[in-house]
């Protein structure tokens, strides 16, 4: 949640995050997590992330799209098969013509993570609010 909003139901607190920001300053564009479609996808999110947390895993957040735009490939929205070649541009294997466009982001977010662990990303935000985007 952006520091200073109560809730996610509160429509008149703060919309942006700090990383939020620092995306936008690096012209990586998204929806703010506080956006009325996005409101029920950051609960979901966060409910995940205390469940991961509690059975000890650490989590990271990443933005697809915004990764997608970092490596150089199309979005989802210009069609699965170019999102999917440029995955497989990336040196990623095992794609098949049947993914859906969330399974194709879940590859990229996992790809990130992979990076991450490769020291070759950037965190943008804080410790504690943070989403993680590859290098460029």
């Amino acid at each position: 949640m952006p520091t200073g909003r109560e809730s996610l139901e509160d429509r008149n607190g703060p919309h942006l995050r700090d990383c939020d920001k620092e995306l936008l300053k690096a012209h990586i564009r998204f929806f703010p997590v506080t956006l009325g479609p996005m409101r029920k996808l950051t609960a979901r999110g966060i409910n995940l992330r205390k469940i991961l947390e509690l059975k000890g895993f650490t989590v990271l957040e990443v933005y697809p799209g915004g990764a997608q735009d970092v490596f150089g490939i199309p979005r989802k929205q210009k069609g699965l098969e170019k999102l999917r070649a440029g995955l497989e541009n990336l040196g990623i294997t095992g794609l098949n013509s049947n993914m859906s466009d969330h399974e194709l982001d879940a590859v990229t977010c996992a790809y990130v993570c992979k990076l991450f662990l490769e020291g070759k990303c950037i965190s943008y935000g804080s410790e504690k609010q943070s989403i993680i985007m590859p290098k460029k």
